[in-house]
């Protein structure tokens, strides 16, 4: 039987990543989202190694989340930040607020990158230059967004399918730099074809390819705004739901439903309660509150809580802060599809 180490050996000196898959790392390392909700459906967060796409409509919290992860990669992993601020959602003051190390993160404004292969090239060009003086260090890029490209600089001339080429030109360049220290984030707008009739009227940029390189993708809907009656109904928030589209790592649409503050940013345990409720380990007291999205109670045997009051409720059940997607329990009330068959 022939030994494939030493055809591995022999093919490792023309083409550098080649190996026998046994001798792959077993585990992934993941970003945290920053919510125990999302990282549950998403088998532990944003991975290294791949390219992950947030699509959304407007204001439905995608430059919110890039940001995000690039503060959690900084905390855990020390990571260099690199942010293609195409639409100008970047400032250091909400940045400092999430976690973000501004000292630790290279940001290209829009005039600098009008086009995809401006916003590619400064992308590439940043890795190879990290990678020259930091060898092993972990990266995080952000794309924020390929629907704010144009093709052309002379706007005349642009057209969707000419951008949406260059945006498959620029993935494909791009994904022969990603290595297993480098997570790339990209944000994509969701928008609405004109006089549609029949179907979905709901599009997004860069046609197909970002379906096709993306090894995960998360849709992001805002469903209602959160206010406070203690300051006369003033909105401090919304809440967002969250769906795995499609992922190369494990099961694909799962959801969870989550809350974002304006002020104090993504609540860690916000949607934590919903998750456990739609998989039957906690039980809405009220389930016109809880399919409203106002703040409800939930019941776990004889005790109470209040889903904004998890973080003490789970010091006392920590059986309940899974490290993993919890398993369905059939002893469960309310599921994600009843939820919205009711609606």
């Amino acid at each position: 039987m022939t030994d494939l180490s030493q055809i591995a050996k022999a093919l490792k000196k023309k083409y550098t990543s080649s190996r026998i898959a046994e001798s792959e790392k077993d585990k992934l390392e993941y970003i945290s989202t920053g919510n125990i909700a999302f990282d549950l459906i998403s088998d532990g967060g944003i991975p290294f190694g791949f390219s992950t796409e947030f699509l959304g409509l407007s204001q439905s919290g995608k430059s919110l989340y890039i940001q995000q992860i690039i503060a959690n990669a900084q905390s855990k992993y020390d990571a260099v930040g690199i942010l293609a601020d195409r639409e100008n959602a970047y400032s250091k003051p909400m940045g400092e607020k999430l976690g973000i190390n501004n000292s630790n993160l290279l940001v290209a404004k829009p005039a600098d990158i009008p086009t995809p292969y401006n916003g590619f090239s400064f992308i590439i060009d940043s890795i190879k230059l990290v990678r020259q003086h930091f060898k092993d260090r972990y990266i995080v890029v952000g794309l924020d967004s390929v629907s704010a490209f144009s093709k052309d600089v002379d706007l005349a001339k642009s057209d969707s399918g000419r951008k949406a080429k260059a945006i498959h030109e620029g993935m494909r360049e791009l994904l022969t730099f990603i290595d297993d220290k480098i997570a790339i984030v990209i944000a994509n707008q969701v928008t609405y074809k004109i006089s549609i009739t029949w179907g979905d009227p709901k599009t997004s940029t860069a046609g197909e390819s970002l379906k096709y390189y993306s090894t995960m993708r998360f849709s992001l809907e805002e469903r209602r705004l959160i206010v406070d009656p203690a300051q006369n109904n003033e909105v401090v928030g919304a809440w967002l739901g969250i769906e795995c589209m499609k992922t190369r790592l494990g099961p694909c649409h799962r959801a969870c439903y989550l809350p974002v503050f304006y002020e104090s940013g993504i609540d860690p345990y916000g949607g934590y309660a919903r998750l456990l409720a739609h998989r039957g380990y906690l039980v809405p007291k009220n389930k016109s509150t809880f399919k409203s999205f106002n703040s409800v109670t939930l019941q776990y045997g004889d005790e109470t809580v209040n889903e904004f009051r998890m973080e003490s409720f789970l010091e006392k059940h920590p059986e309940l802060l899974f490290e993993s997607y919890p398993e369905f329990n059939p002893n469960h009330i309310v599921t994600i599809e009843e939820e919205e068959d009711e609606d």
